[in-house]
């Protein structure tokens, strides 16, 4: 009897120590743990497209809700890309069922992992199609401005696959797939997949493409030197809004710019806002510290994943937030953002009251309307050039000026950059 109880304890410790080497213990049998490098497609291949879509129309009522297209230039996000239609137009498509992590006016851990892999797909794509959930002109995304669609693509040595799912078989999405659609139980099992060998959103691995810490930036070094520069690298800066510009899909685009104080010229880059709701409220001519991060986009540098935070959090190094408002101003009736009332930065014409130059220094006193009604008086100081004669600008003259720095808060006291800002009326 000890003899066969000893027997039974050897064998219990013998199948215990193989099952945890081969990686089984309390039915956890074969299991693998994913390190976020490998493509997966096994379940995204079972799904077969099998609606026709020959001469069919994706976004023309009654035209099948279905139709072929090709890609233009990159992927926007994991889940959102250019494309146009062979139906005719172009159109930006917002992945149906998929939500991977913001790569563009977000920037979250997998983003641009996720957007390189939908990249890379659609780069070797031979065919694409797309198909509306609807069965015939697609929904809209929540900005309805984006068409929600499944994207197919087929390649020289594959069949067509769902991108969709595919992504979510590789862990940049969870399953956002509702649960009438045909396609639901595919996506309910990819996305099982990826959380059964912990793949990428379901990892506790560290995301290499992933950055947390900030390098600061001066926009003259990466103007001058842009090979010097990584992409993804997360950065910080103060810079000032010198433009703004809001597309038809309303995504919005700032130029922000540094003035230096050496060359006494500013330079500037593009920051990208897309859609996200807090910078609609980020200002022409005020002065921010923005935490951003590094892409390229058509070739150029620019920032993205920049959110503007509230006044609490002036002074965290980690945000963005503003530093003062009405840094850089412009005096000119005829600007279309003055004529828009967008900011109280814009003024109209300068009336100019009292004017004095000494050496090429000249400094004038001068009133100008701002949008809310207010003629608040300004003094201003500009180099002027050699041939510049006394008198050009006096008491009563009317005149422009492109742009000009406040570089003490509520000063009232302006520098123009150059004599080539003003413009006399």
């Amino acid at each position: 009897m000890k003899n066969t109880m000893r027997a039974k304890k050897l064998f219990l410790v013998f199948a215990t120590v193989a099952a945890l080497a081969a990686g089984c213990f309390l039915g956890a049998c074969g299991a693998k743990i994913a390190d976020n490098t490998e493509h997966y497609d096994k379940i995204t291949k079972t799904l077969k497209l099998s609606k026709s879509y020959e001469g069919k129309k994706l976004m023309t009522a009654g035209g099948g809700g279905i139709g072929k297209a090709t890609l233009v230039g990159d992927t926007t996000d994991g889940d959102t890309t250019n494309f146009k239609l062979e139906e005719g137009g172009t159109i930006a498509v917002r992945y149906e069922g998929v939500d991977t992590p913001e790569s563009t006016a977000g920037w979250e851990k997998w983003g641009k992992a996720a957007s390189n892999f939908t990249n890379e797909r659609l780069h070797e794509a031979t065919e694409i199609v797309l198909e509306s959930s609807t069965g015939d002109v697609p929904d809209r995304d929540t900005s309805g401005n984006r068409p929600m669609c499944y994207v197919w693509y087929k390649t020289a040595k594959d069949d067509f696959k769902l991108l969709n799912l595919e992504l979510v078989e590789n862990g940049f999405s969870f399953n956002k797939e509702s649960a009438t659609s045909g396609y639901y139980g595919y996506f309910q099992k990819a996305e099982k997949f990826a959380r059964s060998i912990e793949l990428r959103l379901f990892s506790k691995l560290d995301d290499p493409l992933f950055n947390t810490a900030a390098i600061d930036l001066s926009l003259k070094e990466i103007n001058e030197n842009p090979a010097n520069f990584r992409e993804n690298a997360k950065v910080r800066l103060y810079a000032y809004v010198s433009d703004m510009y809001t597309a038809s899909n309303g995504a919005i685009t700032f130029t922000i710019a540094q003035y230096d104080e050496t060359n006494k010229r500013p330079y500037s880059l593009t920051l990208y806002a897309g859609h996200v709701a807090s910078t609609a409220n980020m200002r022409v001519g005020d002065l921010y510290h923005i935490v951003g991060t590094l892409q390229k986009h058509d070739g150029n540098w620019q920032i993205t994943g920049v959110t503007l935070s509230d006044s609490d959090s002036k002074g965290d190094e980690e945000k963005t937030w503003r530093s003062q408002v009405s840094y850089y101003l412009y005096f000119d009736s005829s600007n279309s953002l003055y004529a828009q009332e967008l900011t109280s930065n814009f003024h109209g014409d300068v009336t100019v009251t009292s004017a004095t130059l000494e050496g090429t220094k000249l400094t004038f006193i001068g009133t100008a309307p701002k949008i809310d009604g207010e003629t608040p008086s300004y003094t201003f100081t500009v180099e002027v050039p050699a041939d510049y004669a006394e008198g050009t600008i006096q008491e009563g003259t009317t005149l422009s000026v492109s742009g000009c720095y406040q570089f003490e808060a509520r000063s009232n006291q302006l520098t123009i950059p150059s004599y080539s800002n003003i413009k006399i009326k």
